[in-house]
Parts: structure tokens; sequence; C-alpha cells
């Protein structure tokens, strides 16, 4: 106890970096790319990040004995820079929006954490904040609506968030009326604009993607809005007219 009493001090961070090694090490051996990030300045609120992959889908394909995982995982890039901060993701149901704005998230948690990333090449700026609004259950001790709900936590939101933050929305204002919606929705990307974070909204709105020029014209600030689409393949064979899902997202 008395030679080895000083590593109690950092017990759970040995923890958490043997785990995070023994993590890593399996998503190797599944044959899946992995790369030490290259830190970019904080004030350039920047991510560049090339064949990327949700971690927690990977972890879940791993689980399934029938499934190659190096064969089932699809991969993205992803670029924020000066040209476009905050991007609205719109695309078909299951097309991959929120497995996509998950993996961004979890991305930005390893490159802080001092650990290699689910990626093939990655230049990142660290953020102070990495804040989330996706739905929550229903649940019967709500003492609100569910929009009210919504509302409290966008609230709460802006009391926490900088210039640095990251925030990632997924089918947020999704309870209420399409037109509402959409009046919300254009509001509180004004004020990320304004602000000038970072941002993901992964969304069902497509008419808040046909007004991003618009957005940007109309609201100051150097966090431009950008459009990103997630990808359906055409498979039709004569006159039989069918698509699929790619889960490829790609800037418009």
């Amino acid at each position: 106890r008395i030679n080895t009493g000083f590593l109690e001090a950092v017990r759970k961070e040995v923890a958490f970096f043997i785990g995070a090694a023994e993590l890593l090490i399996g998503l190797k051996e599944h044959g899946l790319p992995l790369c030490r990030p290259t830190l970019l300045p904080a004030d350039e609120r920047s991510m560049h990040v090339e064949g990327f992959y949700n971690l927690h889908l990977a972890l879940l394909i791993a689980d399934d004995p029938q499934k190659s995982l190096s064969e089932e995982i699809v991969t993205n890039d992803i670029d924020i820079n000066e040209r476009g901060r905050i991007l609205i993701l719109t695309g078909p149901n299951q097309g991959g929006k929120t497995t996509y704005t998950q993996g961004v998230g979890l991305l930005q948690v390893f490159a802080q954490g001092g650990l290699l990333i689910p990626a093939q090449k990655a230049a990142i700026s660290p953020v102070d904040h990495i804040v989330t609004h996706f739905p929550i259950r229903e649940s019967n001790a709500l003492e609100q609506g569910r929009l009210a709900e919504e509302a409290s936590r966008l609230a709460k939101l802006f009391s926490t968030v900088s210039r640095r933050s990251l925030i990632l929305l997924n089918e947020s204002l999704s309870s209420t009326s399409p037109g509402e919606s959409l009046y919300l929705a254009e509001d509180i990307v004004s004020a990320f604009r304004m602000v000038g974070l970072r941002a993901i909204f992964a969304t069902h709105l497509h008419e808040l993607a046909y007004r991003i020029d618009e957005i940007n014209a109309a609201v100051e600030g150097d966090s431009p809005l950008i459009s990103v689409v997630a990808g359906v393949a055409d498979t039709s064979d004569g006159a039989n007219g069918c698509s699929r899902r790619t889960f490829k997202l790609t800037a418009r």
C-alpha cells in the first residue's frame, strides 16, 4: 500500500485508457481504420475528417457473428470550416443522418481524450462544450407538453454554448406542425450563426435546407449554414424504377 499508494490517484484514468486501448485494438482487428488526429487551433473552429464511421454502430455490428464489420460499415467525410460551420442534414428516413450526427460527436470526444479516432485521416479543433439535443422518450412524469419540453432544453442550451462549442441536434422540433417547426428552426440556426459556433442539425425539414442562402444573407456571422444530404442510389432496370439508401452524406 505504501509503495503503490500514489497510483490510487490515477486509478480511474488508467482504467479509462486501458479500456480505450482494448476497444481500439478490437476495431483494428476487425479491419476498421484508426488514426491519430492533428489538433488545429481552437479559434479555427474546424473539423476535416476523411473516412470516419460511427463507433457505436460498429460495436453493435461487432456483436452480430453473422456480419462482417469491415463490409457492413459505410464511411463518410466531414468538412466544417469557414465555408460551412452549421450543417443542415436532410435525406430519407433511416438514411444515416442520426448515425452521422452521433458519429461526429464521438469523433470529437475521442480526439480530445487523446485517443486514436475511428477515421482514416483527421484534423480537428478542440471545443469547450459538446451539447446534444436528441428526442427523449415520452414520460407520464412530464409536466409540460413535448414542444414545451424541447423548447426548455433548447433555452438551456443557449446558456451554455460559446463560439468554440459544438451542438448536435437530431430531429429537434418534430413535435409540432411542419410550419411551426420550420419557423422555430430558422430562428435557432440563425442564432447559431450569430454566436459563431459549430452545429449539425439532422432534420426532416427539407424546407430549412432550401432556405439556407436566405438565412446566410439575412443573418450576420462567420458560421455559414451549408446543406448536407443523405444519398440515394438509383437501382432501376428499365421501366422498374427503384432506389436504395447509400448512407453516404455529401455537401450540396
